[in-house]
């Protein structure tokens, strides 16, 4: 079942707003690194990558997603996730002596969470701020305490969040007590131009920076069971996929949408 966030918008065509050309480099160092270290892999450390993806596949079908992205051809377009993905694994091996880590306990280490704080601190994002990172840490304290029922909709909640503060702090989303208008009137067919749904602000960030289509966390399609699930998730309707693999994948997400969103001028 797909989102109903987008469903019934997904056909429908949105303003566009000029792009500045220097925006489409945005965000784009941690990817470059990532993807140069990819291309660098001995055939040994690859193997043992993909492999591990493959295991933890069984109980996150994403990760067949992961690993089929870092098992193309030499000098193939890889997607955002799968280029974080990398550069975690960077980390993993500057701070890990031991080659059979589990690649979901480096949530747990100083070394990420430090890394995904400070990407939080250089953000723009008005008085929400220092609330949202506290309630990231306790992300975190949930997922060491492997209470994935509480991370999750947690970790959904402020990927969404953290894009609404973003478009209020740059002027496309104006908000009016509880309501969220669309200041540039970007979407079609809105009754007062008032936002309801994540498919609506993605659509909004696009115009803000192209990069934005990138992100995996706000690609409103059917092509990942990670989007796909998230409103049955929040809305109290799927309780299949509280599982450590998934938080996994939304702290992969929350970093990377972070990091880009850092750069956003």
């Amino acid at each position: 079942m797909i989102d109903d966030d987008f469903e019934d918008f997904e056909q429908q065509e949105v303003t566009r707003i000029p792009q500045h050309e220097k925006g489409k480099q945005l965000g784009q160092s941690i990817l470059k690194d990532a993807d140069q270290y990819l291309q660098s892999m001995s055939a040994a450390e690859h193997k043992h990558l993909i492999q591990m993806l493959k295991v933890l596949a069984a109980n996150e079908p994403y990760f067949n997603v992961l690993a089929d992205q870092l098992d193309q051809p030499v000098d193939s377009k890889v997607a955002n996730d799968a280029l974080n993905l990398m550069h975690i694994w960077t980390l993993i091996n500057q701070h890990e002596n031991d080659v059979d880590f589990n690649l979901l306990d480096v949530i747990h280490t100083d070394y990420f969470q430090a890394e995904l704080l400070e990407a939080f601190d250089a953000l723009e994002i008005g008085e929400n701020k220092a609330q949202r990172r506290l309630v990231i840490q306790e992300a975190f304290k949930l997922y060491k305490m492997q209470c994935f029922a509480g991370c999750i909709p947690v970790l959904y909640a402020q990927l969404e969040g953290l894009l609404t503060d973003v478009l209020i702090a740059k002027g496309y989303l104006k908000q009016n007590h509880t309501k969220f208008i669309d200041v540039y009137k970007i979407v079609p067919g809105l009754k007062g131009h008032e936002i309801k749904s994540l498919w609506h602000k993605s659509k909004i960030a696009c115009e803000l920076n192209v990069y934005f289509a990138e992100l995996d966390a706000y690609k409103m399609d059917s092509s990942s069971t990670v989007t796909m699930t998230r409103h049955n998730i929040v809305h109290g309707t799927d309780v299949a996929h509280f599982t450590k693999e998934r938080s996994f994948v939304l702290f992969i997400w929350l970093f990377s949408v972070v990091s880009f969103m850092g750069t956003v001028r």
